[in-house]
């Protein structure tokens, strides 16, 4: 295998069109303080450690991976939700790291988001009225009653609902108002956090289909974090896994699934049940032992290598390359669309789902 290019991280772009987002070396560092008035810095949480992706227009990027592995960080800090350490960060060519205050607020029509909890995210006192409207007066766009109730019609909701409060919606009804929200001002880019994992299995499916028809009629652009990886077979194009802040594998879908690289991946995919009881009970179930490591204090060279099962099969050379050199996004070798982040991943069982 040899290191990727820079489009070993996009998302299978048209040729010569450029992606709509471009991420490069993107890091965010919490800091922790210590001392009596909590004002001295005693350390960092390493929530995000140099993520590069990118997402062509009109297709769907997951971001994969364990609980607490820094997938909402990424989606948080690309948007600005909260400020990144450093990297790099365009929006159809414009630099969002650049932008002042007034400039990020006109910005944020374009890239929205919809967030994991549906019963959290909407204004408990305002009618389903008030909180679409709002989002058109906060951009001097304006807003009538057909805007509404189209925008209603849009996300399956029938236009009586619109004087109704939240607390009246199921979970499913509730995260509808909550992509309206997102989709009201057409935006470039949006981010799906999680949209799903919140509701029940039956509704799951209906929401995942309202996603793709939008983003067939509307022509938009995913950014989709998820850690259910069935639902993530469904709906991505091309899939990010992330490990303990760092990006380990990215690859086409039907690629990553097939013939994932890093073991990492491979044991995620392991899990993945087979809706065919024979081959469900032939296949071996991957196991990773140990917890994942303190992010404040992650290990040195590989991250994944105090969970990796080959690991201690590798040579004494070897062995100390994954202790001492973290591991670049190499490309697989045939496949320059997909790079994974392990010195010997060509050492590894194909495990296939």
């Amino acid at each position: 295998m040899t290191e990727p290019s820079s489009a070993s991280s996009g998302a299978g772009t048209a040729l010569g069109e450029a992606p709509v987002l471009e991420v490069t070396d993107l890091v965010k560092h919490f800091p922790i303080r210590g001392g009596l008035m909590g004002r001295r810095p005693s350390g960092f949480v390493q929530a995000v450690n140099g993520i590069s992706l990118n997402v062509g227009r009109g297709q769907t990027v997951a971001l994969v991976g364990e609980s607490g592995c820094g997938k909402s960080t990424t989606a948080r800090a690309i948007l600005r939700l909260i400020e990144p350490t450093s990297g790099s960060i365009r929006l159809d060519g414009v630099d969002v790291m650049s932008l002042g205050t007034g400039e990020l607020r006109r910005a944020r029509r374009d890239m929205q988001i919809v967030f994991q909890d549906p019963y959290a995210s909407l204004n408990p006192r305002m009618t389903i009225r008030q909180i679409l409207s709002e989002k058109y007066q906060l951009f001097g766009s304006e807003v009538t009653n057909s805007t509404i109730s189209d925008l209603l019609d849009m996300v399956g909701l029938a236009e009586e609902y619109a004087d109704r409060y939240p607390h009246e919606f199921s979970g499913g009804q509730r995260q509808r108002v909550g992509i309206a929200r997102a989709i009201a001002l057409n935006p470039k880019f949006v981010v799906l956090d999680e949209p799903v994992s919140a509701l029940d299995v039956s509704i799951q499916a209906q929401i995942i289909n309202l996603l793709e028809d939008l983003q067939d009629e509307l022509s938009l652009t995913y950014l989709f974090i998820a850690h259910d990886l069935s639902v993530v077979r469904h709906i991505a194009d091309r899939v990010a896994v992330m490990y303990l802040g760092s990006v380990v594998e990215i690859a086409d879908r039907d690629d990553l699934f097939d013939r994932p690289h890093h073991p990492y991946t491979q044991a995620l995919i392991s899990a993945v049940p087979i809706p065919d009881p024979r081959l469900e009970r032939q296949r071996e179930r991957i196991v990773l032992r140990g917890d994942v490591p303190n992010p404040a204090n992650p290990p040195s060279g590989c991250r994944f290598r105090t969970r990796c099962w080959k690991f201690e099969q590798l040579s004494e050379t070897d062995a100390r390359r994954c202790i001492e050199e973290p591991p670049p996004l190499y490309e697989v070798a045939g496949n320059p669309g997909h790079g994974a982040a392990c010195h010997y991943a060509s050492l590894r069982d194909v495990v296939r789902a």
